[in-house]
């Protein structure tokens, strides 16, 4: 009996110990997959966060995927020492993220705080004017961008980490979230090369994470072939759906309100972060028969740190460029004022009073300039005749050296800051004409016998010294604004958030070497100057995008700065040394367009053009990859070689191809190469994308004329040898195979005589 008694007490004990440990057995196999989900979802987020900065910074982000990993995995762990032991666990491995992050371990340690929140403040104030992938020296904003990262990542860890034990749908979203913010936010800042394949693959991660721990082992193989039918199926509808245009307008609606956003822009050089507005708004549109740039004003004043609006008394007028010169460069253009509020009245080179300017103008600081008397907002419209001149090099190098010394003084003369020098006095040094024996002069009489000395030891003393080397080495003054220009072409970097510096041009010059327009043509300028060459800054927009109708459309990306120089014969000539990556200069961006315009649409909307690189600088992937360009874990040389090649077979194997073939075939050409597609742009603007490349724009153009315009003549081989050239650029050691890939080589095409129209 007592045996019998015992047997029965014992069978339930072992029943229930069995099932106790076949469920922690259980349990600990869903933490399993719950922690390795996690990590994956996890490291395809950082990898795309790691396309925000160039260098990818992916030691960093590594660091921080271990501590969320760690987070999420190990405190859970210390549950049974209470809730206060995970607290502080949690706690540790968040605060171990800074230095990880990129904050000197110096400032942690020492608990440097204010040093510490200064320095995230400095990166979050320089966000709002930067270009991604980020490519700069500041420090500062590429701690902000992967902080980003950490609080996402951290975010997902502390709920994964203080979770209960039933981890239910809405916790599991909560995790899920910021890890596919992770991986998102970056798609709509730096467009990904193969949308639909990433999303695809997110989309896979995504669902392991919500419903991996909750399939049955045997269920397995089931769920994952139905999961990559819904996601295949998916990634081969969406290119159909996604038409790049809304389903529904609700700007076509009647009587819909719009609101326009106006912008202002002050001009003075700063050389801090860029502050202008940068969001693509239009700001205003001009009718002109050609393209120019966009005077606002014009800052003919050196303060001795910065050009400014202003000049020095003009002692006699200028001569006025010839007759021959001004038939030949003067136009008529129309000016509507869209997105902006301004009191300068933008126009072109030297500019006429203009006709039917509300509240009516005067003159500005300088001549050619003009200023209204009411301020000029959206609905403004006015006309006015410009003088423009674009001479040949040949023609500059020939102008000669007739200076009117007396008229040109004030485009020779610089404030030079010095210690020793009473406060408010900034002595002004006007230095001779190109390849002249005098010595400088100084405004100051007190200093007129020791102008030189003055110079060479102020904080410009190797700038002049520049100067004279590159003036003396010159034989014509075209010939020193050309060397000048060679100078800053190379070792110098476009960057909208460079360093701030007590003489910014002075360490853009020759340390930092880093900066934006403001900065090229100041310095130029200010060479020029010292070499004894009449020189200014001009600030303004550039032209803008051709549109139907001699528009053009200009937006607040367009705004910039350059340098004008005086000649005889022509009077101010532009010039403009910021590399060609410079979003106002057609680079950083590229035009998008999509189905309407293909099909012969003249669409007269532009959308505002997006941060992406397709005139690339070969020193900085930020300038030079391209935006967004593939991850390495979805394509690697060896497919891209394959890939190339397969295209040289289709292309010697193809018949003739049609003018709608070769347009399908050059916008699917633009997205293999990294270039966003859009909205409402026309062959035309395309066609303005690619100006700096005459055969790149003549293959655009021989594309529209044989389409649209009648022409029987397709593209030329070397046209279409240059458009690849233009799309290989920026895209690193297999830009030339990717570009080979989306554009093969075809022999001429008449192409509309073989499409039978």
């Amino acid at each position: 009996m007592s045996a019998g008694a015992s047997s029965v007490t014992i069978a339930p004990r072992l029943q229930r110990s069995s099932t106790h440990d076949a469920h922690e057995r259980s349990e600990k196999s869903r933490r399993r997959i719950r922690l390795s989900t996690f990590a994956a979802l996890a490291l395809y987020g950082i990898v795309r966060w790691a396309t925000l900065i160039s260098p990818a910074p992916g030691t960093r982000l590594l660091g921080l995927l271990a501590l969320a990993v760690a987070v999420a995995g190990l405190v859970p762990l210390l549950q049974r020492y209470g809730t206060g032991a995970m607290f502080a666990a949690a706690v540790a491995l968040c605060l171990l993220a800074l230095p990880v992050a990129g904050l000197p371990w110096q400032w942690f340690v020492h608990e440097r705080i204010a040093l510490s929140a200064r320095e995230i403040g400095t990166g979050l104030s320089g966000l709002a004017n930067t270009l991604v992938p980020y490519a700069g020296p500041g420090e500062a904003v590429r701690l902000v961008i992967v902080l980003g990262a950490a609080v996402l990542l951290l975010d997902a860890a502390i709920v994964m980490a203080f979770a209960p034990a039933g981890f239910g749908d809405a916790r599991r979203a909560g995790a899920a979230l910021p890890l596919i913010a992770l991986a998102v936010v970056p798609a709509t800042l730096v467009r990904p090369q193969f949308p639909y394949l990433q999303g695809l693959v997110l989309f896979a991660l995504m669902a392991a994470f919500m419903w991996g721990e909750r399939v049955r082992r045997e269920a397995v193989g089931t769920a994952v072939v139905l999961a990559t039918l819904a996601g295949v199926t998916a990634a081969v509808a969406a290119p159909r759906l996604d038409q790049h245009h809304p389903w529904v307008d609700y700007r076509a609606w009647a009587g819909a309100p719009t609101n326009v956003h106006v912008d202002s822009f002050d001009w003075n050089q700063t050389y801090g972060p860029l502050h202008w507005p940068r969001k693509g708004r239009v700001v205003m549109t001009v009718t002109a028969k050609q393209g120019d740039y966009w005077k606002a004003e014009n800052l003919g004043l050196f303060n001795g740190y910065a050009w400014v609006l202003g000049t020095q008394s003009v002692q006699k007028p200028l001569p006025p460029p010839s007759r021959a010169a001004v038939a030949r460069w003067t136009q008529h253009i129309k000016v509507t004022i869209d997105g902006m509020k301004t009191s300068d009245v933008i126009a072109a080179g030297e500019a006429r009073q203009p006709t039917s300017v509300p509240g009516g103008v005067q003159e500005g600081d300088e001549p050619g300039t003009w200023v209204g008397q009411d301020t000029l907002g959206p609905g403004t419209t006015y006309e006015v005749s410009t003088y423009s001149p674009r001479p040949s090099g040949t023609q500059l190098a020939h102008a000669g050296r007739r200076y009117p010394v007396g008229a040109l003084n004030t485009y020779l003369t610089l404030a030079f800051p010095q210690v020793g020098v009473p406060a408010g006095v900034t002595p002004q040094v006007t230095f001779p004409p190109f390849h002249a024996a005098s010595p400088p002069l100084m405004s100051e009489p007190s200093f007129a016998q020791n102008a030189t000395k003055y110079v060479t030891s102020s904080p410009y003393a190797a700038a002049y010294e520049l100067a004279r080397r590159l003036a003396a080495r010159a034989a014509t003054p075209f010939a020193f604004v050309t060397s000048v220009e060679r100078y800053l072409a190379h070792g110098y970097t476009y960057n909208e958030n460079p360093p701030v510096s007590t003489y910014p041009l002075v360490s853009f010059l020759f340390s930092k070497k880093t900066g934006y327009c403001q900065q090229f043509s100041g310095t130029m300028a200010l060479l020029l100057r010292m070499g004894g060459v009449p020189a200014r800054v001009a600030a303004g927009f550039t032209s803008g995008t051709e549109d139907a109708g001699n528009r053009w459309v200009v937006t607040d990306i367009d705004a910039h700065a350059w340098v004008e120089v005086w000649f005889p014969t022509y009077g101010w000539v532009r010039f403009d040394p910021t590399p060609l990556v410079a979003p106002a200069r057609g680079g950083q961006t590229a035009v998008p367009f999509d189905k309407p315009f293909l099909s012969g649409s003249s669409a007269t909307a532009v959308t505002p053009r997006r941060d992406s690189s397709s005139n690339p600088s070969p020193t900085h992937a930020a300038h030079g990859g391209s935006a967004g360009g593939p991850s390495p874990l979805l394509i690697i040389p060896a497919l891209v070689l394959l890939a190339a090649i397969a295209g040289l077979v289709r292309a010697l194997l193809a018949s003739a191809p049609s003018p709608e073939d070769l347009l399908g075939e050059l916008e699917l050409a633009l997205a293999r190469t990294g270039r966003p597609i859009g909205n409402g742009v026309t062959l035309v603007a395309l066609e303005h994308r690619f100006r700096e490349s005459p055969g790149a724009a003549g293959y655009i153009r021989s594309l529209r004329l044989v389409r649209y315009g009648g022409a029987s003549e397709g593209p030329s081989a070397a046209q279409r040898r240059a458009l690849r050239e233009q799309l290989g650029q920026g895209l690193g050691i297999t830009g030339r195979l990717r570009a080979l890939w989306a554009l093969p080589p075809h022999p001429a095409v008449p192409a509309r005589r073989r499409a039978g129209a």
